[in-house]
């Protein structure tokens, strides 16, 4: 069964999601396949989320706030290449899921479903966070 996720002509439509970006300029050309590990059919990994990328592999795996860190089991900040594009909806009946690093652009902050921890931010310089909110 292919998934829309995919690479492929297969498509569905669901409801709209948010948009988080306000520009995108750059994008990690080879994408990947995202590691579901803890993911479950009908899980959405927001867009936004942060990505470490293995370029050689092709593997994206999502990493959230409370996993960053350089104590063991955590992933270091710097592993960190970017923010996953487009919300990715893990369907049923299928075992992998592609997405894209976005590397450089600008993002609503405050629309992200996770703060970006500020040692991830210092590694990702060309992605500009805005808040709409000013506090």
């Amino acid at each position: 069964m292919g998934s829309f996720n995919t690479y492929g002509k297969t498509s569905k439509e669901y409801g709209c999601g948010k948009n988080i970006w306000l520009s995108v300029s750059g994008v990690h050309r080879c994408g990947g396949r995202i590691d579901l590990t803890g993911f479950s059919a009908g899980d959405v990994i927001p867009a936004g989320s942060m990505c470490t990328l293995d370029v050689m592999g092709g593997t994206i795996k999502i990493v959230k706030a409370s996993d960053i860190g350089t104590e063991a089991g955590k992933t270091a900040p710097g592993l960190i290449k970017g923010l996953l594009y487009n919300d990715v909806y893990v369907e049923d009946g299928t075992d992998y899921a592609t997405g894209a690093v976005v590397y450089h652009g600008e993002v609503f902050a405050d629309r992200l479903d996770e703060t970006v921890p500020a040692t991830v931010m210092a590694v990702l310089p060309q992605i500009v966070f805005v808040n709409e909110v000013s506090a």
